[in-house]
Protein backbone atom coordinates (compact mmCIF):
# COMPACT_ATOMS: atom_id res chain seq x y z
CA UNK A 1 0.00 0.00 0.00
CA UNK A 2 1.21 3.41 -1.00
CA UNK A 3 0.85 6.12 1.55
CA UNK A 4 0.43 9.91 1.35
CA UNK A 5 -0.18 11.05 4.63
CA UNK A 6 0.36 10.16 8.29
CA UNK A 7 -1.47 6.61 8.48
CA UNK A 8 -2.27 4.59 11.22
CA UNK A 9 -4.06 0.91 10.53
CA UNK A 10 -2.15 0.66 7.72
CA UNK A 11 -3.75 -1.76 4.99
CA UNK A 12 -1.21 -4.29 2.80
CA UNK A 13 -0.53 -6.17 0.15
CA UNK A 14 0.99 -10.18 0.64
CA UNK A 15 2.01 -12.81 -1.77
CA UNK A 16 -1.51 -13.70 -2.27
CA UNK A 17 -2.95 -10.17 -2.99
CA UNK A 18 -4.75 -7.89 -0.63
CA UNK A 19 -5.35 -8.80 2.88
CA UNK A 20 -7.14 -5.37 4.00
CA UNK A 21 -6.56 -3.52 7.15
CA UNK A 22 -5.44 -5.14 10.37
CA UNK A 23 -7.70 -6.72 12.35
CA UNK A 24 -7.08 -7.07 16.34
CA UNK A 25 -5.61 -10.09 15.91
CA UNK A 26 -3.16 -8.82 13.34
CA UNK A 27 -2.15 -5.57 15.62
CA UNK A 28 -1.53 -6.77 19.18
CA UNK A 29 1.27 -5.54 20.52
CA UNK A 30 4.20 -8.09 19.87
CA UNK A 31 2.15 -11.97 21.21
CA UNK A 32 2.14 -12.76 17.05
CA UNK A 33 5.88 -11.36 16.43
CA UNK A 34 7.53 -13.83 13.93
CA UNK A 35 10.71 -15.31 14.73
CA UNK A 36 13.58 -13.17 13.01
CA UNK A 37 15.32 -15.05 10.05
CA UNK A 38 18.46 -14.66 8.34
CA UNK A 39 18.15 -13.44 5.33
CA UNK A 40 20.69 -11.43 3.78
CA UNK A 41 23.66 -11.87 6.57
CA UNK A 42 26.14 -9.76 4.25
CA UNK A 43 24.48 -6.76 4.68
CA UNK A 44 26.41 -5.01 7.31
CA UNK A 45 24.35 -3.61 9.91
CA UNK A 46 25.33 -0.55 12.74
CA UNK A 47 24.19 0.96 15.82
CA UNK A 48 22.72 4.60 15.75
CA UNK A 49 21.02 6.77 17.60
CA UNK A 50 19.87 8.89 14.86
CA UNK A 51 16.83 11.34 15.22
CA UNK A 52 14.04 10.25 13.01
CA UNK A 53 12.08 12.36 10.81
CA UNK A 54 10.15 14.93 12.49
CA UNK A 55 7.29 14.05 9.92
CA UNK A 56 7.06 10.15 10.09
CA UNK A 57 5.47 7.60 12.16
CA UNK A 58 8.59 7.68 14.75
CA UNK A 59 9.06 11.33 14.84
CA UNK A 60 9.47 11.39 18.46
CA UNK A 61 11.84 8.18 18.62
CA UNK A 62 15.62 7.76 17.99
CA UNK A 63 16.83 5.42 15.19
CA UNK A 64 18.45 2.21 16.34
CA UNK A 65 20.25 0.40 13.49
CA UNK A 66 21.25 1.59 10.48
CA UNK A 67 22.62 0.21 6.80
CA UNK A 68 24.11 2.02 4.21
CA UNK A 69 20.72 3.70 3.12
CA UNK A 70 18.95 2.97 5.59
CA UNK A 71 17.91 3.79 9.51
CA UNK A 72 15.31 1.53 11.64
CA UNK A 73 13.79 2.72 14.58
CA UNK A 74 10.59 1.57 16.35
CA UNK A 75 7.38 2.47 18.62
CA UNK A 76 6.60 -0.27 20.86
CA UNK A 77 7.97 -3.73 21.70
CA UNK A 78 10.13 -5.11 18.54
CA UNK A 79 13.40 -6.81 19.47
CA UNK A 80 16.67 -5.83 18.14
CA UNK A 81 16.80 -8.97 16.02
CA UNK A 82 13.77 -8.15 14.66
CA UNK A 83 14.99 -4.55 13.40
CA UNK A 84 18.03 -5.76 11.82
CA UNK A 85 16.28 -8.15 10.04
CA UNK A 86 14.01 -5.86 8.43
CA UNK A 87 16.64 -3.35 7.44
CA UNK A 88 18.99 -5.62 5.85
CA UNK A 89 16.48 -7.09 3.73
CA UNK A 90 15.23 -3.36 2.81
CA UNK A 91 19.13 -2.57 2.07
CA UNK A 92 19.02 -5.90 -0.40
CA UNK A 93 15.81 -4.77 -2.12
CA UNK A 94 17.66 -1.59 -2.53
CA UNK A 95 20.89 -2.49 -4.02
CA UNK A 96 18.93 -4.90 -6.52
CA UNK A 97 16.62 -2.10 -7.16
CA UNK A 98 19.10 0.21 -8.56
CA UNK A 99 21.27 -2.13 -10.70
CA UNK A 100 18.25 -3.21 -11.82
CA UNK A 101 16.64 0.58 -12.52
CA UNK A 102 20.35 2.19 -13.44
CA UNK A 103 19.48 4.50 -10.44
CA UNK A 104 22.09 6.94 -9.00
CA UNK A 105 21.17 7.09 -5.47
CA UNK A 106 21.29 10.93 -5.51
CA UNK A 107 20.61 12.28 -8.98
CA UNK A 108 17.26 9.65 -8.84
CA UNK A 109 16.19 8.95 -5.45
CA UNK A 110 18.35 11.95 -3.04
CA UNK A 111 19.03 8.70 -1.09
CA UNK A 112 22.79 8.89 0.35
CA UNK A 113 24.53 7.54 3.53
CA UNK A 114 23.78 11.14 5.27
CA UNK A 115 20.36 11.13 3.97
CA UNK A 116 18.92 7.77 4.60
CA UNK A 117 15.54 5.93 3.83
CA UNK A 118 13.56 5.72 6.96
CA UNK A 119 11.83 2.35 8.28
CA UNK A 120 9.35 2.91 11.64
CA UNK A 121 8.15 -0.11 12.66
CA UNK A 122 5.26 -0.20 15.07
CA UNK A 123 4.64 -3.25 17.27
CA UNK A 124 1.10 -2.38 17.08
CA UNK A 125 0.96 -2.61 12.97
CA UNK A 126 1.29 -6.46 13.15
CA UNK A 127 1.62 -7.71 9.38
CA UNK A 128 0.47 -4.19 7.84
CA UNK A 129 3.07 -1.99 5.53
CA UNK A 130 2.89 1.25 3.57
CA UNK A 131 5.46 2.48 1.80
CA UNK A 132 5.95 6.89 1.56
CA UNK A 133 8.79 9.08 0.59
CA UNK A 134 10.33 9.10 3.80
CA UNK A 135 11.04 5.01 3.70
CA UNK A 136 8.03 2.54 4.99
CA UNK A 137 6.59 1.93 7.96
CA UNK A 138 5.56 -1.95 8.87
CA UNK A 139 4.42 -3.84 11.41
CA UNK A 140 6.82 -6.65 12.81
CA UNK A 141 4.56 -10.06 12.72
CA UNK A 142 6.25 -11.01 9.30
CA UNK A 143 9.27 -12.95 8.91
CA UNK A 144 11.53 -14.68 6.10
CA UNK A 145 9.75 -14.54 2.40
CA UNK A 146 6.71 -13.06 3.29
CA UNK A 147 8.49 -9.74 5.10
CA UNK A 148 10.79 -9.82 2.24
CA UNK A 149 7.62 -9.75 -0.36
CA UNK A 150 6.12 -6.83 1.55
CA UNK A 151 9.21 -5.04 1.99
CA UNK A 152 9.67 -5.04 -1.83
CA UNK A 153 6.61 -4.04 -2.82
CA UNK A 154 6.65 -1.07 -0.15
CA UNK A 155 9.61 0.42 -1.32
CA UNK A 156 8.73 0.85 -4.99
CA UNK A 157 5.73 3.21 -3.60
CA UNK A 158 8.48 5.08 -2.22
CA UNK A 159 10.68 4.89 -5.26
CA UNK A 160 7.07 6.68 -6.26
CA UNK A 161 6.88 9.05 -4.14
CA UNK A 162 10.66 10.23 -4.41
CA UNK A 163 10.28 10.31 -8.28
CA UNK A 164 6.81 12.17 -8.24
CA UNK A 165 8.26 14.90 -5.52
CA UNK A 166 6.61 16.54 -2.90
CA UNK A 167 3.17 16.81 -4.41
CA UNK A 168 3.05 13.32 -3.38
CA UNK A 169 1.78 9.54 -4.18
CA UNK A 170 -1.57 11.04 -5.28
CA UNK A 171 -0.52 12.71 -8.06
CA UNK A 172 -0.41 8.96 -10.00
CA UNK A 173 -3.45 6.98 -10.19
CA UNK A 174 -3.79 4.56 -7.61
CA UNK A 175 -4.14 1.45 -9.97
CA UNK A 176 -0.86 2.36 -12.15
CA UNK A 177 1.27 2.84 -8.09
CA UNK A 178 -0.20 -0.46 -7.26
CA UNK A 179 0.54 -2.41 -10.62
CA UNK A 180 3.80 -1.00 -10.84
CA UNK A 181 4.44 -1.98 -7.04
CA UNK A 182 3.00 -5.27 -7.80
CA UNK A 183 4.47 -6.28 -10.86
CA UNK A 184 8.16 -5.86 -9.47
CA UNK A 185 7.38 -7.60 -6.30
CA UNK A 186 4.97 -10.28 -5.89
CA UNK A 187 3.98 -10.36 -9.72
CA UNK A 188 0.28 -11.45 -9.02
CA UNK A 189 -1.81 -11.74 -12.14
CA UNK A 190 -5.52 -12.30 -12.57
CA UNK A 191 -8.13 -14.34 -14.72
CA UNK A 192 -9.97 -12.68 -17.83
CA UNK A 193 -12.65 -14.54 -14.89
CA UNK A 194 -11.45 -12.61 -12.29
CA UNK A 195 -10.76 -9.35 -14.02
CA UNK A 196 -14.53 -9.65 -15.11
CA UNK A 197 -16.25 -10.58 -12.31
CA UNK A 198 -13.80 -6.87 -10.62
CA UNK A 199 -15.92 -4.95 -13.11
CA UNK A 200 -19.33 -6.73 -12.58
CA UNK A 201 -18.66 -6.12 -8.45
CA UNK A 202 -16.94 -3.03 -8.36
CA UNK A 203 -18.98 -1.49 -11.31
CA UNK A 204 -15.71 -0.59 -12.58
CA UNK A 205 -12.20 -1.43 -14.47
CA UNK A 206 -9.39 -1.79 -12.76
CA UNK A 207 -7.90 1.52 -14.60
CA UNK A 208 -11.06 3.82 -13.21
CA UNK A 209 -9.69 2.82 -9.45
CA UNK A 210 -8.15 6.47 -9.85
CA UNK A 211 -7.39 7.22 -5.97
CA UNK A 212 -7.60 6.03 -2.61
CA UNK A 213 -11.17 6.74 -1.92
CA UNK A 214 -12.72 4.62 -4.64
CA UNK A 215 -9.70 1.61 -3.99
CA UNK A 216 -12.04 1.83 -0.96
CA UNK A 217 -15.17 1.20 -2.53
CA UNK A 218 -13.36 -1.54 -4.88
CA UNK A 219 -12.44 -3.58 -1.33
CA UNK A 220 -15.79 -3.52 -0.20
CA UNK A 221 -17.56 -4.89 -3.13
CA UNK A 222 -14.98 -7.24 -4.73
CA UNK A 223 -15.67 -10.70 -2.97
CA UNK A 224 -12.32 -11.91 -4.18
CA UNK A 225 -9.64 -9.69 -2.64
CA UNK A 226 -6.72 -11.54 -3.47
CA UNK A 227 -7.82 -10.43 -7.11
CA UNK A 228 -7.54 -6.64 -6.62
CA UNK A 229 -3.63 -6.21 -7.12
CA UNK A 230 -3.11 -8.24 -9.81
CA UNK A 231 -6.16 -6.91 -11.74
CA UNK A 232 -4.32 -4.19 -11.82
CA UNK A 233 -1.25 -5.88 -12.55
CA UNK A 234 -2.69 -7.19 -16.18
CA UNK A 235 -2.54 -3.50 -17.00
CA UNK A 236 0.70 -3.31 -17.07
CA UNK A 237 1.42 -7.06 -18.87
CA UNK A 238 -0.84 -5.59 -21.72
CA UNK A 239 1.75 -2.50 -21.78
CA UNK A 240 4.57 -5.22 -22.17
CA UNK A 241 2.68 -6.44 -24.89
CA UNK A 242 2.82 -3.39 -27.05
CA UNK A 243 6.01 -3.00 -26.27
CA UNK A 244 6.75 -1.29 -22.51
CA UNK A 245 8.97 -1.67 -20.48
CA UNK A 246 9.98 -1.55 -16.61
CA UNK A 247 11.52 1.89 -17.21
CA UNK A 248 9.09 3.46 -19.22
CA UNK A 249 6.67 2.90 -16.20
CA UNK A 250 9.17 4.23 -14.20
CA UNK A 251 9.59 7.47 -16.33
CA UNK A 252 5.41 8.08 -15.83
CA UNK A 253 6.15 8.67 -12.32
CA UNK A 254 9.29 11.08 -13.32
CA UNK A 255 7.14 12.52 -15.67
CA UNK A 256 4.50 13.68 -13.70
CA UNK A 257 7.27 15.49 -11.60
CA UNK A 258 8.58 17.42 -14.83
CA UNK A 259 4.62 18.38 -15.77
CA UNK A 260 3.96 19.55 -11.81
CA UNK A 261 7.77 21.70 -12.18
CA UNK A 262 6.29 23.45 -15.54
CA UNK A 263 3.31 24.91 -13.53
CA UNK A 264 5.40 26.05 -10.29
CA UNK A 265 7.56 27.93 -13.18
CA UNK A 266 4.07 29.43 -14.14
CA UNK A 267 3.10 30.02 -10.58
CA UNK A 268 6.37 31.68 -9.74
CA UNK A 269 6.08 34.39 -12.95
CA UNK A 270 2.67 35.37 -11.38
CA UNK A 271 4.47 35.79 -8.14
CA UNK A 272 6.75 37.82 -9.56
CA UNK A 273 4.66 39.84 -12.11
CA UNK A 274 2.74 41.00 -8.57
CA UNK A 275 -0.22 39.05 -9.58
CA UNK A 276 -2.96 37.82 -6.37
CA UNK A 277 -1.93 34.34 -6.39
CA UNK A 278 -0.85 32.15 -3.56
CA UNK A 279 2.69 31.64 -2.25
CA UNK A 280 3.76 28.36 -3.89
CA UNK A 281 3.34 25.37 -1.44
CA UNK A 282 5.60 22.75 -2.20
CA UNK A 283 3.67 20.01 -1.16
CA UNK A 284 0.84 21.23 -3.13
CA UNK A 285 0.02 21.43 -6.87
CA UNK A 286 0.23 24.72 -9.17
CA UNK A 287 -0.97 23.06 -12.15
CA UNK A 288 -4.46 24.60 -12.90
CA UNK A 289 -6.94 24.49 -16.04
CA UNK A 290 -8.81 27.50 -15.23
CA UNK A 291 -8.16 30.10 -17.47
CA UNK A 292 -8.19 33.01 -14.48
CA UNK A 293 -5.88 31.59 -11.68
CA UNK A 294 -3.01 32.97 -13.55
CA UNK A 295 -2.96 35.97 -16.19
CA UNK A 296 -0.76 33.61 -18.74
CA UNK A 297 -3.78 31.40 -18.50
CA UNK A 298 -4.16 27.74 -18.07
CA UNK A 299 -1.70 26.06 -17.24
CA UNK A 300 -0.33 23.73 -19.98
CA UNK A 301 2.62 21.27 -20.79
CA UNK A 302 2.98 20.27 -24.60
CA UNK A 303 -0.07 21.90 -25.46
CA UNK A 304 -2.08 20.23 -23.16
CA UNK A 305 -4.34 21.93 -20.95
CA UNK A 306 -3.43 20.47 -17.51
CA UNK A 307 -5.43 20.40 -14.56
CA UNK A 308 -4.87 20.33 -10.88
CA UNK A 309 -7.68 17.70 -9.85
CA UNK A 310 -7.65 14.37 -9.45
CA UNK A 311 -9.34 11.99 -11.80
CA UNK A 312 -12.43 10.25 -10.50
CA UNK A 313 -15.65 9.22 -13.25
CA UNK A 314 -18.08 8.73 -10.25
CA UNK A 315 -17.41 12.47 -9.67
CA UNK A 316 -15.33 14.27 -12.34
CA UNK A 317 -14.28 17.71 -11.50
CA UNK A 318 -15.69 20.40 -14.25
CA UNK A 319 -12.17 21.90 -14.23
CA UNK A 320 -10.84 22.01 -17.74
CA UNK A 321 -7.57 20.13 -18.70
CA UNK A 322 -6.59 16.80 -18.53
CA UNK A 323 -4.76 15.29 -14.32
CA UNK A 324 -0.91 15.39 -14.63
CA UNK A 325 -0.98 11.50 -14.72
CA UNK A 326 -3.11 11.24 -17.83
CA UNK A 327 -0.81 13.47 -19.60
CA UNK A 328 2.25 11.72 -18.00
CA UNK A 329 0.95 8.28 -19.18
CA UNK A 330 -0.11 9.65 -22.30
CA UNK A 331 3.45 10.93 -22.93
CA UNK A 332 5.14 7.89 -22.04
CA UNK A 333 3.20 5.56 -23.91
CA UNK A 334 2.82 7.38 -27.28
CA UNK A 335 5.90 5.11 -28.74
CA UNK A 336 3.65 2.38 -27.84
CA UNK A 337 0.51 3.78 -29.57
CA UNK A 338 -1.48 3.31 -26.25
CA UNK A 339 -3.45 6.11 -24.36
CA UNK A 340 -4.97 6.16 -21.26
CA UNK A 341 -8.76 7.05 -22.91
CA UNK A 342 -8.10 3.52 -25.00
CA UNK A 343 -7.84 1.36 -21.45
CA UNK A 344 -10.45 3.78 -18.70
CA UNK A 345 -13.88 2.44 -18.83
CA UNK A 346 -15.22 -0.68 -19.13
CA UNK A 347 -15.62 -1.14 -22.63
CA UNK A 348 -12.20 -0.35 -23.30
CA UNK A 349 -10.53 -2.56 -21.05
CA UNK A 350 -12.03 -5.51 -21.90
CA UNK A 351 -11.23 -4.61 -25.75
CA UNK A 352 -7.44 -4.16 -24.67
CA UNK A 353 -6.42 -6.09 -21.36
CA UNK A 354 -8.90 -8.84 -21.63
CA UNK A 355 -8.95 -9.29 -25.16
CA UNK A 356 -5.93 -7.81 -26.78
CA UNK A 357 -3.08 -10.30 -25.23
Amino acid sequence: MRSNTKLIGLCLISSIGLNGCGSDSDNSESNNQSEPSNLYPHIKVQNDDSAMNATSHCFNENAKFRTDHFIIGKKGNVSDDKLQEIVRIAQNTFNIDLAAYSWNTWADLNVDYTHPLEVCVIASEGSNGAGNALGFVIGPNRSGENLDNLIKHELKHTYQARLIGPTGLNDSHTWFAEAVATALSTNETASDSQLNAFITQTGMAPTQVTHDGLQQAVNLKLTDASSEYGAYNMVLRYLNTQGARTQDFWQVFKVINQIEQSCKTAHQKAINNGEMVNPIDPQSTSCSGKSDTYQSGATKWRGHIISGSIDDHIAPNTEPGISKFQAAFDYVMQPYSVTYDSLDDNAAFRNTVINGM
